[in-house]
C-alpha cells in the first residue's frame, strides 16, 4: 500500500481543517456530539408526582425572580437581552416554580411573594443569568424561617432541544418544564431529611412524654414557631421581643414559647391571618399577569427560538475558528510563513462574527410581531414592576390604597397594619380588601 507523505506544516492545517468541519457536521445523525450539542432528555411530562411527606402545615414563598438587568448597558439588545422580556421571565419563572413545588403535594400553601418580608416557613429566592428562549440559566437558593439556609446558591438551567416546539408543543406546554421540576425535585430532596428528623422526633417525644419528661420541637416545628414569633415580635415587641433573638450567625433563635392561650397571642394570630390575606393578594395579581401574558410569550418563545441558537451556533463557530486561527499562527511561524494573512483572517473573522449577530438581531426587531410582543412585555412588565396595581383597604369605613411597586406596597402594608395593632380597640375583622 503506497502512503501519500505530506509536508508536517501541511499535515498540520490539513488536521485543524477536518476537526472544523467535523465541528460543524452538526447535522450527521451518527458519532458523538459536543457536551452543547446534545441536549439534556426530551419531556412531554409536566413533572413527577410525589407522596405526601409526615410534615407540620408549612407555608412555602416564591419570591419574584430578579431579573439581572443593567439599565445603562445600552447594547442589551445587541447581546440578545430585551429588558421587556426579562422582566416578565422574572415574574414568570417564579410563577412556573410555584406551580411545580404544589406539585410536590408537600405545603400547606404556596404563593408567589414581593420579597422575603411576606410570613413564610420557606423562602425561594433566585436571579436570572441567562435567558435566550433556547437557554434557561437561573441562580437561586432556598431558605427558611429562620434565615438558615437549606440549598446554597446554585446555578440550574436547561436547553430546549432543536424540534421540541414542533414535537410537543401545545398551549400550555413549558418549553423549560424541566428546569421548574429539577428545582422542585431538590426542595423534595432536602425536604425529605427534614421530615425524617421530624417523624423521628415526634416518635422520641412520645417516648419522653409516657415517661413523664419533657418534649423537645424538631427543625421544622422551630421553623413553623419562628415564622409565628417574628410576626408576633413585629407587632407587640414588649410582650414578645425577647421570645426569639439573633445568634452569632445572624440567624433567628427561640428563646422561648408563649402562652398560645392568652388573649393577646391570639389577637396577634388573628392580624397574622390578615396578613397573610394581603400577601396572597400579591400572588392572585401575579397569576393574573401569568395568564395574560403566557401566550404571548409561548409565541416569543417559538418564534425566537431559532435565531437564539443560530447565534449560539455562529458566536461558537467564531470561538472555534479564532483557536484554529491561533493553532495556524503556530504551525506558519514553525514553517517560517508570514503572520500578517493570519492576523487579517482573525480580523475577518471577530468582524464577521459581530456583523452576522447584528444582522441576526436586526431582523428580529424589524418584524411587526416581533415589536408587537415588545409593546405587550413592556406594558406588562412595567405594570407588575414599576406601578404594581394599587391595592385598596377598607378599614373602620375609611379607604387605605398602597400604591408603587409591590414591595413598597407590602412594606406600606406593614406599616398600616402595626399602626392598626398599637389600637387596643382595633381589630383584625375590621381590615377589608376593597374588591376592584
Amino acid at each position: 500500500m503506497n502512503l501519500v507523505v505530506l509536508h508536517k506544516s501541511t499535515q498540520f492545517v490539513i488536521g485543524v481543517f477536518v476537526i472544523h468541519a467535523c465541528l460543524n457536521a452538526n447535522a450527521v445523525p451518527v458519532g458523538p456530539k459536543l457536551p452543547e450539542e446534545e441536549p439534556k432528555p426530551l419531556s412531554s411530562s409536566i413533572g413527577p408526582t410525589y407522596e405526601p411527606l409526615n410534615i407540620p402545615n408549612l407555608d412555602f414563598a416564591v419570591v419574584v425572580f430578579n431579573p439581572q438587568l443593567d439599565e445603562n448597558d445600552s447594547r442589551m439588545r445587541e447581546k440578545g437581552v430585551w429588558p421587556e422580556v426579562r422582566k416578565t421571565e422574572s415574574i414568570r419563572s417564579a410563577v412556573r416554580i410555584k406551580e411545580a413545588i404544589t406539585r410536590l403535594n408537600q405545603f400547606e400553601r404556596v404563593t408567589v411573594a414581593p420579597s422575603t418580608t411576606v410570613s413564610a416557613d420557606l423562602f425561594l429566592r433566585g436571579k436570572i443569568l441567562e435567558s435566550t428562549s433556547e437557554l434557561m440559566k437561573i441562580r437561586w437558593n432556598l431558605i427558611d424561617a429562620r434565615g438558615v439556609e437549606w440549598i446554597d446558591w446554585k446555578t440550574s438551567d436547561h436547553r430546549v432541544a432543536l424540534g421540541w416546539h414542533q414535537r410537543f408543543y401545545e398551549p400550555g406546554k413549558d418549553a423549560f418544564q424541566p428546569l421548574w421540576n429539577e428545582i422542585a425535585r431538590d426542595v423534595y430532596e432536602r425536604l425529605k431529611n427534614f421530615a425524617r428528623n421530624h417523624v423521628n422526633t415526634m416518635k422520641q417525644n412520645e417516648s419522653r412524654s409516657n415517661r413523664g419528661r419533657s418534649t423537645t420541637l424538631s427543625t421544622l416545628e422551630e421553623i413553623s414557631h419562628t415564622r409565628d414569633l417574628v410576626l408576633a415580635r413585629f407587632f407587640a415587641p414588649d410582650l414578645y421581643g425577647d421570645t426569639i433573638r439573633v445568634n452569632d450567625r445572624d440567624q433567628w433563635e427561640i428563646a422561648y414559647l408563649p402562652d398560645p392561650t392568652t388573649e393577646e397571642w391570639l389577637r396577634t394570630q388573628a392580624f397574622a391571618r390578615k396578613d397573610q390575606e394581603v400577601a396572597s393578594l400579591y400572588d392572585e395579581h401575579y397569576a393574573a399577569f401569568f395568564e395574560k401574558v403566557n401566550p404571548n410569550y409561548e409565541k416569543w418563545l417559538n418564534e425566537v427560538y431559532p435565531y437564539a441558537r443560530e447565534m449560539r451556533l455562529e458566536e461558537r463557530r467564531y470561538k472555534v475558528e479564532r483557536a484554529v486561527g491561533g493553532i495556524i499562527l503556530a504551525a506558519s511561524a514553525v514553517a517560517a510563513a508570514g503572520a500578517d494573512s493570519t492576523e487579517a483572517r482573525e480580523t475577518a473573522l471577530a468582524v464577521g462574527s459581530a456583523v452576522g449577530g447584528g444582522l441576526i438581531i436586526k431582523s428580529l426587531i424589524d418584524r411587526a410581531d416581533f415589536k408587537a410582543n415588545l409593546g405587550l412585555f413592556d406594558e406588562m412588565s412595567q405594570s407588575y414592576h414599576d406601578t404594581f396595581a394599587p391595592v385598596n383597604l377598607e378599614i373602620q369605613g375609611e379607604t387605605v390604597t398602597l400604591q408603587g411597586k409591590a414591595a413598597a406596597q407590602f412594606e406600606r402594608w406593614r406599616q398600616v397594619v402595626h399602626e392598626l395593632y398599637t389600637h387596643e380597640n382595633t381589630d383584625a375583622f375590621t381590615i377589608h380588601i376593597v374588591d376592584e
